[in-house]
């Protein structure tokens, strides 16, 4: 992945190995990592290291703020074919609208360029911030379940998001696409069997 993403106030270009300080202090944070599903606490150097390598159908972006590394978001690819969003930011940047605009973003490329039709995302119910996001980006409730979080080393109660394409375009900036009739169904009957 080489694309770089600009916003009014930030860049999103791929993670690198020379992120690994700023992230493992950024994200190896108690209050960041237990809001995430994949990050450990603690959050050695070499854990970050590895974290910062995508997987294979897997996009994630560092967020920069004056060249300066503020969180990540990015998106995977599920086996039920839609992407998964997820994003985090350090503490400090917290409250200013930075992961609504990093994730308006990702989201648009994944639309876009991957040409995603459906992407799910989630939050831990205890944290209210990642609800506003997601609800300010579009995505509509789906239930609720429990996913592991790496840094409680424990199953969580979650809160469980779906957007579609056609949704998306009410919120992003998208370019126009036919519609694909009888896909939504089949694809919102995967999404069900995916989270429950």
């Amino acid at each position: 992945m080489s694309e770089v993403l600009t916003t009014e106030r930030l860049e999103l270009r791929p993670f690198s190995p020379e992120d690994a300080e700023a992230f493992q202090r950024l994200a190896g944070d108690w209050d960041v990592a237990r809001m995430t599903s994949d990050i450990p606490h603690p959050l050695g150097f070499d854990q970050a290291l590895r974290w910062l390598e995508p997987a294979e159908d897997e996009h994630r972006f560092a967020i920069l703020r004056h060249g300066t590394l503020i969180g990540g978001a990015g998106y995977f690819l599920r086996p039920s074919g839609v992407a998964e969003l997820g994003f985090w930011l350090g503490h400090e940047y917290w409250g200013q609208g930075y992961a609504t605009e990093a994730t308006r973003a990702v989201l648009a490329h994944g639309f876009t360029q991957s040409r995603y039709p459906t992407f799910s995302s989630s939050h831990f119910v205890d944290n209210p911030a990642s609800k506003r996001v997601l609800e300010k980006l579009g995505f509509e409730p789906a239930g609720f379940g429990r996913i592991w979080s790496s840094a409680r080393g424990t199953d969580v109660e979650a809160a469980l998001y779906w957007l579609t394409r056609a949704r998306a375009a009410m919120f992003l900036d998208l370019p126009p696409e036919a519609e694909r009739p009888g896909r939504l169904g089949a694809l919102l009957s995967r999404i069900a069997g995916t989270f429950f």
